[in-house]
């Protein structure tokens, strides 16, 4: 339902409008791709190849991120890494490409090589920039309250990585959600272990993929390891510009992103009081972003003991169940262009209807002569029910009146009697 959702927010800010950040751990981006560069995070304090650290914080040059391998701010050009974050934040609605599902956000990028410390490293960079971000006030880090690692030691248990598991616990309570991608082999990871799937942290979400017809396609799983699925197979996604820019591939690499992208959108509804609890409380605010996308899922059958959640990530429900318990909004239904009643009292008519969006309306009102004698315009609420109230600046003087409400080729129409219903 990421469609629908986008109808509702497409991502890139927080309430109070500072800009949201993915911070991502792979082998290496093409951050200059023509649906990427736009969404690629900019270090504000740091001066393009100066060979100085000019904002103090330990790296040299880290102007797009961090390359852990090579110690320097420039990142190896890799398909991997250029795959996963096209999925989460390629650029939206710009003519080029794809979408992400975070049309705005920014991403974050980190290159490691092939060594357990490499990924320690990386993590260690990204807590390193949310805890500037933090006790600078927003003035220097990066706001990052989603990280994504769509890697990992398949055949590998967590009480031998100690170090890497402790550091989703320091990474949640600065206020990040870690999505990490379960391994790609048809495995119980409870049984044969993966890292960091066997991780025990609450701030860290466990991904798998899920194909077409809602079932894991073969890839890792575990009741109480794995926490959701995602789409995950023939998702069409950014490539190399020299490999053809844009490509389709398979794996939890890809339904990993898809969730990270998800989390960020959640972190960027319009809404004060959840605002309120990311600025007061930001570990809780990210137990209860995982909460919404673990609880908004879609149950399927197919999943029943597969993960935790048993479902299909579902960023709607997400979205809803987030808004409804933190900001007492729900959002408003939508379903095909339709008046389903309009009630008259002493002058003023009102309208119960549907729409499938939040796109501007035009409402007409006519005589039993089909002459037209009030016209507006009107944009659909985003929470709550959709229902529109006016009074014409007129004498209604007829008994019998119709209304239409008209999206571009779309019109809904009802009849109604002017009577006073109240006596």
């Amino acid at each position: 339902k990421a469609f629908q959702a986008w109808d509702l927010v497409t991502g890139g800010k927080n309430f109070a409008g500072k800009e949201i950040v993915i911070g991502v751990i792979d082998e290496g981006f093409e951050i200059t791709h023509e649906d990427l560069k736009d969404n690629i995070y900019i270090n504000p304090d740091e001066i393009v190849r100066d060979g100085i650290d000019n904002d103090g914080n330990g790296w040299k040059d880290d102007v797009n991120g961090w390359n852990i391998k090579n110690s320097n701010g420039t990142h190896d050009l890799t398909s991997h890494g250029t795959n996963v974050i096209g999925v989460m934040g390629a650029k939206g609605n710009n003519q080029l490409g794809i979408s992400g599902i975070s049309w705005n956000v920014k991403i974050l990028p980190v290159t490691i090589g092939n060594f357990v410390s490499d990924v320690i490293k990386g993590y260690q960079y990204l807590l390193a920039e949310k805890s500037a971000y933090i006790s600078s006030g927003g003035n220097k880090g990066a706001n990052i309250v989603v990280t994504n690692y769509s890697g990992g030691l398949p055949k590998a248990f967590a009480s031998d990585h100690p170090i890497w598991c402790g550091l989703y616990d320091n990474l949640g309570i600065q206020g990040m959600l870690n999505v990490v991608a379960t391994t790609n082999d048809n495995d119980n990871v409870e049984v044969v272990g993966d890292m960091p799937s066997t991780c025990l942290s609450n701030y860290l979400l466990v991904v798998s993929s899920t194909n077409k017809a809602d079932e894991i396609a073969s890839r890792g799983f575990g009741s109480l390891s794995v926490d959701i699925s995602a789409p995950g197979e023939s998702i069409l996604t950014t490539e190399l510009t020299t490999k053809g820019k844009y490509r389709t591939d398979s794996g939890t690499s890809l339904s990993t992103p898809m969730v990270a992208g998800a989390a960020a959108l959640l972190f960027s509804i319009k809404c004060e009081a959840f605002h309120d609890i990311v600025s007061k409380d930001s570990k809780s605010s990210v137990l209860k972003v995982k909460e919404a996308l673990m609880a908004g899922v879609d149950k399927k059958n197919s999943l029943s003991k597969k993960t935790v959640s048993e479902g299909r990530m579902n960023i709607l429900n997400s979205l809803n169940i987030l808004l409804k318990d933190n900001c007492s909004k729900e959002l408003s239904p939508v379903g095909d262009l339709k008046i389903t009643q309009i009630r008259f009292n002493e002058g003023t008519i009102t309208i119960d209807y549907l729409s499938p969006d939040t796109e501007e309306l035009t409402l007409n009102l006519f005589g039993s002569d089909g002459k037209l004698v009030y016209t507006s315009k009107f944009v659909p609420p985003l929470f709550g029910i959709k229902q529109l109230t006016f009074t014409p600046d007129l004498q209604l003087s007829g008994l019998y009146y119709y209304c239409s409400i008209i999206s571009g080729q779309n019109i809904a129409s009802k009849g109604f009697t002017v009577q006073d219903v109240s006596k």
